[in-house]
């Protein structure tokens, strides 16, 4: 008998439709998935991993958002240079990074994980959108906040 190479076992693919639980799905849900599914193929920690990723995504837009919201209303946003010095702007920053991370880490839970895969497994957006721009992702997103600032600014 040949073997298969499943994305979750059986037990758990049974319990999931037993348990009829219903949840929300979110672009971040696809972006997991497709990290998930490639940090898997090489062994590597792919819970911790794609959350690693996830975080320095949000964390990227996060910091354009403050950077456009600072120029565009500098009396009333509270990110602006005059209200911080470096030393506390790290401090926060590393703060958001470690808070957005363990909100990611305990969003995707094993049970979450496995529907997720249940849910994208067959997905046509696999084919569409290649792994190497999933992967690249932070990259991608910090030079298109770069380019937008410099042509807006």
């Amino acid at each position: 008998m040949r073997n298969r190479k499943e994305t979750i076992s059986r037990f758990e693919r049974n319990h999931l439709i037993r348990e009829g639980k219903k949840y929300r799905y979110y672009f971040f849900d696809y972006l997991y998935y497709r990290l998930y599914v490639v940090y898997r193929k090489y062994n590597e920690p792919a819970r911790f991993s794609a959350c690693g990723v996830l975080c320095m995504v949000s964390v990227i837009v996060l910091f354009f958002f403050s950077i456009f919201f600072a120029s565009v209303l500098p009396d009333y946003w509270i990110f602006t240079r005059k209200n911080f010095t470096p030393s506390q702007g790290a401090v926060i920053g590393g703060g958001v990074s470690v808070l957005c991370f363990v909100i990611f880490y305990l969003r995707y839970t094993h049970k979450r994980t496995a529907a997720i895969l249940l849910k994208y497994k067959g997905n046509s957006w696999n084919k569409l959108i290649p792994v190497w721009m999933i992967l690249f992702l932070p990259l991608i997103l910090f030079l298109t906040g770069i380019w937008i600032v410099r042509t807006i600014f």
